[in-house]
């Protein structure tokens, strides 16, 4: 398979404080865990009773960044909630959030549905396999206010289907 996005795809962005901080709350993200277990380490290292489970208290920051680097990289769960999208036309999506790039193929697609949360309402898109935890795209209408995404992803199906 070819993991290079062709000349005739359409790139669909959601808004620029979105992306920026779904990004920056990645990186910032790892570099305070990073901060907190090297704080741990060196603190373990001085023989002051500042903590007093401070093993304990290693031994679940480590175990907790075990389990948020597996559900974020090779699970890639961030992908639910993408700052970008491409649109293959009769090939599928590509998909854009932190760390990863995602393809999804066409027939992958079940369908789009409108949904209402606590955050707002938007577009989700249901898969019919999962990738990683990835088993619904989220498109919150505030940061995706463009309604084409839906419209490109929806005709593109419908074409699949035999429907248009």
């Amino acid at each position: 398979m070819n993991r290079q996005i062709s000349k005739d795809a359409q790139v669909f962005k959601s808004r620029l404080v979105y992306a920026a901080n779904l990004i920056g709350a990645f990186w910032l993200g790892i570099g305070c865990f990073c901060s907190m277990v090297i704080f741990f380490v060196w603190n373990g290292l001085h023989r002051d009773q500042q903590f007093q489970n401070r093993g304990i208290i290693l031994v679940i920051l480590l175990a907790t960044g075990i389990l948020l680097v597996l559900a974020l990289v090779p699970g890639k769960l961030l992908a639910i909630w993408p700052y970008a999208v491409a649109v293959e036309p009769q090939k599928g999506i590509w998909v854009y959030a932190p760390p990863t790039k995602l393809w999804i193929p066409l027939d992958e697609i079940v369908d789009i549905d409108v949904y209402s949360g606590s955050y707002g309402g938007g577009h989700v898109i249901h898969l019919s396999r999962p990738h990683g935890l990835v088993k619904q795209l989220y498109f919150n209408a505030f940061f995706f206010p463009d309604e084409q995404l839906v419209r490109e992803i929806r005709s593109s199906i419908d074409r699949r289907d035999g429907v248009a």
